[in-house]
């Protein structure tokens, strides 16, 4: 097969040959790369490969009954390396560059093939980290990204940079969290698509009067012996960016759903608070976010003020702060509360409180919990509790667990609250009995 031979690939080559790595030997960070690539990827095949003059050497292999080495001219990587960005054939039957390649054609049967190419200089791109299948498939955006690092570590490697550091950072043992990580990534996704996934509500009240103004929407999973279990037993899947932009439309949808089954049912529910993910805001679409939450109310026929939309510093802190501050302003401006979660555990909380759009600040727990037996926590949330009032704030305290607690919040002037004392997250058909209990 013809290809074309980079522009630089002198200096490409000369690098090549400098770093003297086209040796028969196994390199066990190496193969620890591409082990993790065909995790991440599900892949049944992966490569860490470098292309000389006339070979595509394989300096690690997963999956491939080839030699060591190959010709150059069969090797997909003749392209990968053309350019910074990754390569993948969906096909490589239907792919004219390939359909008549041996490696497709013969005993292998490549089919599909995703590579990132390897650079140890800018510009220098001496090979390429690949998973391959020998059936057509496709790789979602969050396994490329993973593939992108970890070309950036097998570059590093091959550099002789960082050698201690990259033995320990691909262990056996990470490499047994990874796949402890992806299993549950995977056992969760099952979840969502089987319904095993709910809503717990948890009671907030008005602290001076005891007066119940809403609730928050707490998501759980529902395990097959009755139990529930809370985010921070799959903590692993709500940190997948697909999962969570996935779960956090089923939490947006079912809130939105319970809202109007209280309504209908003339259930004075006040409003129902959802969490939302940085996740929730990286789709393509400027507005995506704001977009679904404006539909998916319209579609209820649901106002505005029944639903509370909570951000942590996690999302202002994504790398999109504009584009989450201009959804959050149109949120605003069509009728719904943003409230400002989690406020004191983040370093940059002041600079958000000056720039973004919200109504409600709400004090992390942590702080409420620690402040009756010590000063400086009890310190801090007065200094938030009258930031958020000089602001023109309300403000909303989690995690009250005492009558102590309480009576010090409501001295101070929280407004809001919520928390054991007032109400333990329960599921929906067990809400009236929350409130009938709730002092």
């Amino acid at each position: 097969m013809a290809y074309l031979l980079p522009p630089n690939e002198r200096a490409r080559l000369d690098k090549l040959y400098s770093l003297a790595v086209l040796t028969s030997e196994s390199d066990p960070i190496l193969d620890a790369i591409v082990e993790i690539g065909c995790i991440a990827a599900k892949m049944p095949i992966g490569l860490i490969a470098l292309l000389d003059a006339e070979w595509l050497w394989f300096k690690a292999n997963r999956g491939l009954t080839s030699k060591k080495k190959i010709p150059r001219d069969h090797a997909f990587c003749n392209y990968t390396i053309l350019d910074d960005a990754p390569l993948v054939v969906l096909d490589a039957e239907k792919d004219g560059r390939f359909s008549d390649n041996p490696f497709v054609l013969g005993k292998e049967h490549i089919r599909f093939y995703a590579g990132v190419p390897i650079e140890v200089e800018p510009g220098i791109r001496i090979g390429c980290l690949c998973v391959l299948d020998r059936k057509p498939s496709e790789l979602d955006r969050d396994a490329m990204q993973i593939l992108r690092r970890l070309a950036d570590c097998a570059a590093e490697r091959l550099r002789q940079r960082g050698n201690a550091r990259l033995l320990q950072f691909f262990s056996a043992k990470r490499r047994d969290q990874l796949k402890a990580s992806l299993k549950m990534i995977d056992a969760a996704k099952i979840a969502l698509a089987q319904n095993a996934f709910t809503l717990f509500y948890q009671p907030k009240y008005e602290l001076r009067t005891r007066r119940r103004v809403g609730f928050e929407a707490l998501l759980r999973w529902r395990q097959v012996d009755g139990s529930a279990l809370a985010p921070a037993a799959f903590a692993e899947a709500l940190d997948d960016p697909e999962f969570s932009r996935r779960i956090g439309s089923y939490v947006l949808a079912e809130a939105i759903s319970q809202a109007k089954t209280w309504e209908q049912a003339g259930f004075e529910f006040g409003h129902i608070a959802i969490n939302v993910s940085s996740s929730q805001f990286e789709e393509e679409r400027k507005m995506a976010f704001a977009d679904e939450v404006l539909s998916a109310t319209k579609c209820a026929s649901l106002s505005p003020s029944k639903l509370h939309i909570e951000v942590t510093e996690g999302v202002l802190l994504s790398g999109r702060e504009s584009h989450v501050a201009k959804q959050l302003a149109q949120l605003r401006a069509t009728g719904f509360n943003v409230a400002f979660d989690d406020f004191g555990t983040g370093f940059a909380s002041l600079i958000h409180l000056k720039e973004l759009e919200y109504d409600q600040i709400k004090i992390d727990g942590s702080f409420v919990r620690a402040m009756i037996n010590s000063e400086e926590d009890m310190a801090i949330v007065k200094a938030i509790v009258g930031l958020a009032r000089n602001l023109g704030k309300e403000v909303v305290a989690e995690s009250i667990e005492t009558e102590a607690e309480l009576s010090a919040l409501i001295e101070m002037g929280c407004s809001y609250g919520q928390g054991y004392f007032f109400g333990r997250p329960t599921a929906a058909n067990g809400v009236t009995e929350v409130i009938g209990n709730a002092k």
